[in-house]
């Protein structure tokens, strides 16, 4: 039996916040570290907050701020984070089940997903709940970019490097959540272990497949496609 949604309630249990506050916490340094590198490109604490704010995806973030420093157009720098955002597609649909029912709330909801908020919210969060966890992991983020912002303009230049690749603690803080919600998502359906395993199996295949077909910079937008029709098959 599918475990059923707590009420709504359920957001002012300690639990919650138990679950939600450490995967918040990891997030900071790295938000920081984003923060600190759009300082030293020239970004004001304005530009900092509102590229949180509308494009909520460090990936993305990162990957704008060589691009912006290159003088690369508006809708280069768009194309690139879409296509990097991309990867929510199949988040969205696994989890859109419990999303609010007012439209309102739920694009609210949409916007807030992140990779950090998906890997902490589980099958029986209620939609209050959902809210909670997304929107504090997401102001958690605005907020230390913009921390970082300000203390990338109090530290002097050379103190910070200019070839500082903050991909490898993102990559860190995303894999071990990750792996730490696959854990627990496994443990709740033991009678479907080995479906899910083999489904996961087959998406990382076809990803390194792609990667070798089309290349690292290609292969995004495609893997992502397959990856959703895949687990859309998983959950028929």
């Amino acid at each position: 039996m599918q475990q059923q949604p707590q009420p709504d309630s359920f957001t002012g249990r300690p639990d919650l916040w138990r679950r939600v506050t450490p995967t918040a916490l990891a997030i900071v340094p790295v938000s920081m570290l984003f923060g600190v590198l759009a300082a030293r490109a020239d970004w004001s604490l304005l530009e900092v907050a509102l590229v949180g704010l509308l494009g909520f995806t460090g990936s993305g973030q990162f990957a704008a701020l060589p691009l912006a420093q290159s003088g690369a157009g508006f809708f280069t720098l768009l194309l690139v984070s879409a296509s990097l955002n991309s990867r929510y597609l199949p988040m969205a649909f696994a989890s859109s089940a419990r999303l609010p029912r007012r439209w309102l709330t739920k694009a609210a909801a949409a916007h807030l997903l992140g990779d950090e908020a998906y890997a902490t919210e589980t099958h029986g969060d209620s939609p209050a709940a959902v809210l909670t966890i997304r929107a504090t992991i997401f102001l958690t983020w605005v907020l230390s970019g913009v921390l970082g912002a300000c203390l990338g303009r109090a530290l002097p230049a050379q103190w910070v490097s200019s070839e500082l690749n903050l991909g490898y603690p993102a990559s860190v803080v995303l894999m071990y959540l990750a792996l730490s919600q696959l854990r627990r998502r496994l443990a709740l359906l033991p009678g479907r272990r080995l479906a899910i395993l083999l489904r996961l199996t087959l998406c990382v295949t076809l990803s390194l497949v792609l990667i070798r077909l089309l290349g690292t910079l290609y292969f995004w937008i495609p893997s992502v496609l397959a990856t959703s029709v895949i687990l859309a098959w998983n959950r028929s």
